[in-house]
This record gives structure tokens, C-alpha cells and sequence, in this order.
């Protein structure tokens, strides 16, 4: 009978059981105890401990299983763990751990410079590479989670890694913790932020100004990726920074670039010229003005002049029609796309800006759920033969209506995509298969092709570039099956050829700054980023990205 004793007690055998077993076995053993585990939360929790003690296994099990993985670590149960992130917080690592995330705050500001300096002796690999930062103001459809975004920056990156090929090793997770105006975060005794109202916008600008300076200037290459910042900061922030480091925000541009896919896919499908579809947007926040301005540039490029192609969409907010004549302050934000005619009629409802506008496409970034109502999805297939409806507010209870609502208000003939994942639905014998807009799609392959590059910045035409990356992308299979997005099983597959994408456009624009990848052929580009991706089941230093 083998002896399971560790050697510190002076008794034979090890620290270990007999038979661990290869990574391979690892990976089979940790998948049968996830899908042992009743509750979501806890199954997020296992799997983050999981990346934390065994990356290889984690990615291995992530990679291999991305359908039944992904709804886990990211949307929609992501957005369970932000709200519960005080009580599923791990203890404090050991001193001598290697650091895994970053959180700062505001009193950090006078000491930015010299903790970030450190951050090359505290971090696990010398090259870092990738960092999505947030200050957790506007997580997902859940408003201001405050340092609970940690969870959104640590998911984001996973998924750089599991779909993107990324080195683990090279990602920081960063959390600035400017505060929270969550009352119910400032009266819990548990919650792990600071207990103060949210800093203003102008405070926080002069921190992040510090931040991106230092950040740069300690790691030159590194791609800082912002991700759920509210409407006000999210944009000043980027316009202040895109010129100067290689940087993009997600909700703003990544969001723009998956839709814009889908719509490209879908405006192929129902039988509409460019020049007559009429986009309503249901939401003008950062998210749903970033997607509206993504698409609108994609039709300037297929010809249309700037003023045509603004006439395309209308926006929808809390308080109706956006229009200049509506006789409130519009934000900046907001002033491109409102609608300029003198007389442009004041609407308050959604309904009722649909009967006026008879839209071709009906896209929603609200994340006010169940918005996109039977009577509404009713006279879009009214006025079209193949309705385009996108409900892309996350998580699933904030999704304007569900894949079944669509299919059934509309006889079957819609086009839907959605933010978070919908199962294949059956009507009149007939299966239908839902389209999930979802930024994973686009951000992995966006960042592998700027690390590759070594981008000096990310103009919008690299945005472009991964849309249209990703809108041929399908498989004559999925092309048959009338998919707005590929099968999320081949999303590896797809990061490669828009990374490839993007490193070209970044090329064509004198953006990159390696040399040596302007004398490959497409091909052997291609061989070249497969041949850089991180695969857990191969020595990840091997194959450095």
C-alpha cells in the first residue's frame, strides 16, 4: 500500500498522491469538478483559483471548452463575480508570490512614478505586454461596481489568453479605485474599496495622465486596453490618450467593431442597399455612441459622404429622440449623431421613434432589459423582410429581449445578435441559431496583432481592419447556416486571421516597429502569429508572444 505522507514529517512518500497525472489529465480532472459544481458563483471561484495556482491547466481546460467556459469567466456570470467581489476576494498573497493583479487608488497619485517603476522587479515576466485597466465606474449593465471591476480586467485578459494565444505571464489586471457612488458598497463593512464618493471626472483625468505617462515610459510596448469607464470619463480619456500611446477602450471601439461585423454580415442578408438602411440606436451612453460612430465610418468608406451616412441613424436615450431641437444640454458625446433637421420631431418613446423612423435595423445598448417589446418586434417585421435586431446590453437580464422574443415577434425572419449567449431556438419546426455580438470576439485578435506589431498607437482604422477581419471570417459551414458570428469554438482560429488583419493595416498606416514582418507573405505572416500563441500544453516560455 503506496504511503501518501509529505516528507516534512519524516515519513515516507511525498507531497504529492502517486499518480498527478500529465497536464492532459489535469486539465480532464479539473473540468468533471467544474461541472460538479452546482452554483455559478462557486464555479467562478474554482476556476479562478485554478488560474491562480496552475495557469497551464486553467487555459488548457478554458481553451478546450470555450462554449461551456466562457459564459463563466466572462459574461454573463463575470458580472456575478464583480458584484460579489468582496466575499470572493482571496486572501492576501504570500510575500514572495509573483504579482497577478494591480489595484491603486488615488492616494497613490504622489507615489505612481515610483510604484510603477517597481512594477518590472514585482511582475512574473520581464516583457510585459498587455494590461486592461478600469475603475470599475460602469461594469457591464450593473453601473458602478467600484474595485469590483477587478474582475472585468482579470476576464478580459483571460480570454486574450484562451482566444487570443496571448502569454499569460505578460497581462496585468489593473483596478483604480477613484471611489464608488454604489450606496450599497459604501454601507457594506465587507467592501474592499475606498469608502468615498466618486472623484470627479477632472481629478481623475490628472491622475490617469500621471498613470499613462509612467506606464508608457516604463513599458513602451504595452497595450493598455480601457474597459468599463463611465460615459463622461471614457471618452475624454481616450481622445486624450489615442494619439500617443497604443491604446483603445473596448466598450467604446471594441463594442463598435463586433457590431459593426455582425451588421456587415447582416446587411448582406436582408436584402437592403447601404445607402437605404436606417439604423435606431436604444442607448447613446459610451457603448452605444461608440457602435453607432464605428458604423457610421463604415459607411463613408463604402462611398457615402459624411453627411449621408450620419443620416442613417437615429439615437434613442432615457428622455426619447436625440435631437439638437429637444431643448435640453446634449453632451459632446452625444452632438455627432443627433439628429440637426429644424423640425425634427420631439419623441419620447421608443415605440413610438420606431412607427416614425421605420428602421431597418434596431440595435440596443440600453441595458434596461425587456425593452424590445412584442408590439415593437412586431412592426419591425412589418417593415422588413429580414428585421435586423441586435439586443447587446449584458449581462442576459439587461438584454432588450431574449433570442426566443426575437424569433417569435418577428415569424422567424430576424436577424438577431445579442451581448451575452442565447441557446438555438425551435419555432414552427424549424431551429434557429442566435448570433452573439460579443467583444471576445474582437479584442483578442486585436491585441495579439498590435503586441506582434509593436503598434505605436491604435488609430481607428486598425479597429476597421479587425471587423472586417472578423466579418470574413465565416466558414462556408456557418456561411450556409446564415451565422452573423463564427461557432465561439473557432474564436482561436479567428483572432489569428484578424490579428493578421491588423498587423497589415498597421503596416499600410507606418504604425508597426518590426520590420521584419513587412517582407512576409500573408501566409507566412499567418504562420508566424500562429507559431508566437501561447498553448497551455506546450512550455509557455517557448513560445513567447
Amino acid at each position: 500500500m503506496p504511503h501518501n505522507f509529505s516528507k516534512t514529517q519524516g515519513l515516507p512518500g511525498g507531497p504529492e498522491p502517486a499518480f498527478v497525472g500529465t497536464k492532459e489529465l489535469l486539465i480532464e480532472r479539473a473540468l468533471a469538478r467544474l461541472r460538479s459544481i452546482p452554483d455559478p458563483l462557486c464555479k467562478y471561484t474554482m476556476l479562478a483559483a485554478l488560474r491562480a495556482r496552475n495557469p497551464d491547466v486553467f487555459y488548457g481546460l478554458v481553451g478546450g471548452n470555450l462554449q461551456e467556459t466562457t459564459p463563466i469567466i466572462y459574461t454573463p456570470i463575470i458580472g456575478l463575480a464583480c458584484q460579489n467581489w468582496s466575499l470572493i476576494h482571496p486572501p492576501p498573497p504570500e510575500a514572495d508570490s509573483p504579482l497577478q493583479s494591480l489595484y491603486l487608488s488615488y492616494s497613490d497619485l504622489e507615489k505612481l512614478p515610483e510604484i510603477i517603476a517597481n512594477l518590472k522587479t514585482a511582475l512574473p515576466h520581464d516583457q510585459m505586454e498587455i494590461s486592461v485597466v478600469t475603475d470599475g465606474s460602469r461594469v457591464l449593465g450593473l453601473g458602478d461596481l467600484g474595485v469590483g471591476g477587478m474582475g472585468i480586467s482579470q476576464g478580459k485578459l483571460s480570454l486574450y489568453v484562451a482566444a487570443g494565444g496571448v502569454n499569460p505571464k505578460a497581462t496585468l489586471p489593473i483596478a483604480i479605485d477613484f471611489g464608488t457612488d454604489n450606496e450599497k458598497l459604501l454601507a457594506d463593512p465587507l467592501y474592499l474599496g475606498l469608502r468615498q464618493r466618486r472623484l470627479d471626472d477632472e481629478t481623475c483625468q490628472k491622475f490617469m495622465e500621471v498613470f499613462m505617462k509612467e506606464m508608457h515610459k516604463n513599458f513602451p510596448s504595452m497595450i493598455i486596453q480601457f474597459e468599463d469607464w463611465h460615459t463622461t470619463l471614457a471618452f475624454p480619456l481616450l481622445q486624450d490618450n489615442r494619439d500617443i500611446y497604443p491604446c483603445f477602450n473596448d466598450d467604446i471601439q471594441g463594442t463598435g467593431a463586433v457590431v459593426l461585423a455582425g451588421a456587415i454580415r447582416a446587411f448582406s442578408l436582408n436584402g437592403v442597399a447601404l445607402k437605404d438602411q436606417k439604423i435606431l440606436f436604444f442607448g447613446a451612453g459610451s457603448s452605444g455612441v461608440g457602435v453607432a460612430e464605428t458604423i457610421c465610418k463604415y459607411f463613408e468608406l463604402q462611398g457615402l459622404t459624411e453627411q449621408e451616412a450620419k443620416d442613417k441613424f437615429w439615437l434613442v436615450d432615457s428622455k426619447g429622440l436625440v435631437a439638437h431641437n429637444r431643448g435640453d444640454k446634449l453632451p459632446i458625446h452625444k452632438q455627432y449623431l443627433a439628429r440637426s433637421e429644424p423640425d425634427a420631431p420631439k419623441l419620447r418613446t421608443l415605440q413610438e421613434v420606431v412607427e416614425h423612423v421605420k428602421p431597418t435595423a434596431l440595435l440596443g445598448l440600453s441595458t434596461v432589459g425587456g425593452t424590445f417589446t412584442k408590439e415593437i418586434l412586431n412592426l419591425m417585421a412589418s417593415y422588413n423582410k429580414r428585421p435586423i435586431v441586435f439586443a447587446l446590453s449584458n449581462p442576459v437580464a439587461q438584454a432588450e429581449c431574449t433570442f426566443e422574443e426575437a424569433v417569435e415577434g418577428t415569424d422567424g425572419r430576424v436577424l438577431y445578435a445579442s451581448g451575452s449567449p442565447f441557446d438555438p431556438v425551435s419555432y414552427n419546426n424549424k431551429r434557429y441559431e442566435p448570433g452573439q455580438g460579443n467583444n471576445m470576439y474582437i479584442f483578442p485578435g486585436l491585441g495579439l496583432g498590435a503586441i506582434l506589431a509593436r503598434v505605436s498607437k491604435i488609430p481607428e482604422e486598425l479597429v476597421h481592419a479587425s471587423a472586417n477581419g472578423l466579418a470574413h471570417s465565416l466558414t462556408p459551414d456557418e456561411l450556409e447556416r446564415n451565422l452573423l458570428y463564427p461557432d465561439i469554438e473557432r474564436i482561436r482560429e479567428v483572432s489569428i486571421k484578424i490579428a493578421v488583419a491588423v498587423i497589415r493595416e498597421a503596416q499600410k498606416l507606418g504604425i508597426d516597429r518590426v520590420e521584419e514582418l513587412r517582407e512576409l507573405s500573408d501566409k507566412d505572416l499567418e504562420t508566424y502569429v500562429r507559431r508566437k500563441g501561447y498553448h497551455p500544453l506546450i512550455q509557455a516560455e517557448a513560445t513567447q508572444v
